[in-house]
């Protein structure tokens, strides 16, 4: 027979599963007919961009696009050339129990990239991509907080941190912004690449939207009408702020945001003394933010009555609780010298980083992490038959990040961004890199909890006499558990072995322990 009880109706996110990736996507491309064929790569860069997922059954499904920009040697004529091109991807990340119309959160990044020239007309692309996603899905259950026409029902209770998912909203913002050459600086003859990426420095909620804030990073390279010195760099930052409408957020919510770029331009255009010193920049930028409302849950996890058997109906949840998040900066200073195949440096034209963690531990109150730095060198050599060289290297690096609350078995997500990369040529053959990195981790701890939905009344069990019964606890026990057992209450137990405290239960303590009725445990 149901026993009556008092209901609370919960709202709250259950993590379904997470899981990690690796991916080779591989394409072909063709050099459009207007570019003179390629000879040698100096660089090649890109990013991926999801197009859209969805959640399938004990999977999630990304679309999308890798976006590549190359620049090269071109034969015979020995100039510098670029292209752009787009390969697309479908892939499927392994998440035992999804199914559609769960939520997803997704991060996708390129880790590593090849090309091989087929022909002075044709490229090979390799990339290596690294896909992240979490599910999740919103929980509506009504839990029990209470007992109807029972009254000696002793109940266990729990104070649960979890969230609740408020909402999720996505915007475009286009930034635009002239560009003016400084003085030491020559005009501009064409524009050869051009990267745009983008920096979330922070974001919060308010009343019905969660504002953005960022930098956007642009970097150039253009060659200009000087034979000794054909091709210059320039990097400039843009700060922006924007708001994604978000109904019925509020203050104190918590946020989760991503950004990427849709479009890039940038063109030269003529100052007022006629050089093409102006550049015009638009960028499109897309972003998505996610809203949650964190709770804190006063449950009851079981319950029993000595007077009345009882069986529980319970319902186990597995929560994902945010520990602690914790931020730093590392310097990375290293001398890199040339491979001894490459030729002499005469100016270096940039030195782009890309940073990426390939290990991440926990232990000792600490976030340990260690990471690789992907650098390409681009420079003009002092060899008269060759207008430009590149090498790449890697730089290992290794950091902790204090917390006081890492413990082993929690989990961290890691991130690294370059905040400032700067060098010095030291030698024809040797420069000098000074790379400053700011690091962010996340410490969650997942946690599965059993909550009572309901409860049933047994046939009552066979009254037995009053009996003294002697017990040794044993490694786990608490005074709740060995009251159950014995169907009697902690306050009994406590009364007739003088206990205080219950953290004096060690193993092997002697307790006596008086058991009025002897009914099954539930």
């Amino acid at each position: 027979m149901a026993i009556e009880c008092m209901r609370d109706l919960l709202k709250l996110d259950q993590i379904v599963g997470e899981n990690i990736a690796q991916a080779l996507v591989e394409g072909d491309i063709s050099i459009p007919e207007a570019k003179l064929p390629v000879a040698r790569i100096l660089d090649i860069t890109g990013q991926a961009i999801i197009s859209s997922k969805e959640i399938i059954q004990d999977k999630v499904m990304v679309e999308g696009v890798l976006q590549y920009d190359i620049l090269y040697i071109t034969e015979g004529e020995e100039q510098v050339e670029a292209v752009e091109a787009e390969i697309g991807f479908t892939q499927y990340l392994d998440i035992p129990g999804a199914r559609p119309k769960m939520l997803s959160w997704l991060d996708l990044r390129v880790e590593h990239i090849d090309c091989e020239i087929l022909s002075g007309k044709r490229l090979s692309l390799q990339a290596v991509i690294r896909l992240y996603g979490k599910v999740r899905e919103t929980l509506e259950l009504e839990s029990v907080r209470g007992f109807i026409g029972v009254n000696d029902v002793e109940v266990l209770r729990d104070r649960v941190e979890a969230t609740s998912s408020a909402g999720e909203g996505r915007t475009q913002t286009m930034l635009r912004e002239d560009l003016d050459l400084v003085d030491s600086m020559p005009s501009i003859q064409r524009i050869l690449r051009k990267n745009l990426s983008i920096k979330i420095k922070e974001h919060k909620v308010m009343d019905n939207k969660v504002v953005v804030s960022g930098v956007a990073l642009i970097k150039l390279l253009y060659q200009a009408d000087n034979e000794e010195d054909p091709l210059h760099f320039v990097d400039h930052e843009i700060e922006f702020s924007h708001a994604i409408d978000m109904p019925g957020a509020y203050q104190g919510m918590g946020s989760n945001v991503s950004a990427s770029v849709i479009d890039f331009y940038a063109d030269p255009r003529e100052d007022i003394n006629g050089e093409f010193r102006i550049i015009d920049t638009e960028a499109i930028i897309n972003l998505e933010a996610s809203v949650y409302e964190p709770l804190e849950l006063d449950i009851i996890t079981d319950a029993y009555s000595p007077s009345l058997p009882m069986t529980l109906n319970k319902k186990t949840i597995v929560l994902s609780q945010l520990v602690a998040e914790g931020e730093d900066q590392l310097v990375v200073k290293e001398g890199i010298s040339f491979p001894p195949d490459k030729a002499k440096a005469r100016k270096i034209l940039y030195v782009d980083v890309n940073p990426l963690i390939t290990d991440e531990s926990i232990g000792d109150g600490k976030v340990n992490l260690e990471g690789i730095l992907s650098v390409v060198v681009l420079y003009q050599s002092k060899d008269a038959d060759m207008l430009l060289s590149s090498f790449a290297d890697n730089i290992a690096f290794s950091h902790s990040i204090d917390l006081d609350q890492a413990v082993d078995g929690q989990s961290c997500k890691s991130k690294v961004s370059v905040d400032k990369a700067s060098f010095v040529l030291l030698a024809q053959d040797e420069l000098e890199i000074k790379v400053v990195l700011s690091l962010a981790t996340e410490l969650e701890k997942k946690i599965e909890k059993q909550i009572i939905i309901g409860a049933e009344a047994l046939d009552q069990a066979e009254a037995v006499d009053s009996g003294i019964y002697i017990y040794f606890v044993q490694p786990g026990d608490s005074l709740w558990t060995i009251a159950k057992k014995y169907n009697t209450t902690a306050s009994i137990i406590e009364k007739f072995n003088d206990l205080g405290d219950e953290a004096r239960l060690e193993p092997g303590t002697r307790l006596v322990i008086y058991k009025k009725l002897d009914s099954p445990a539930v």
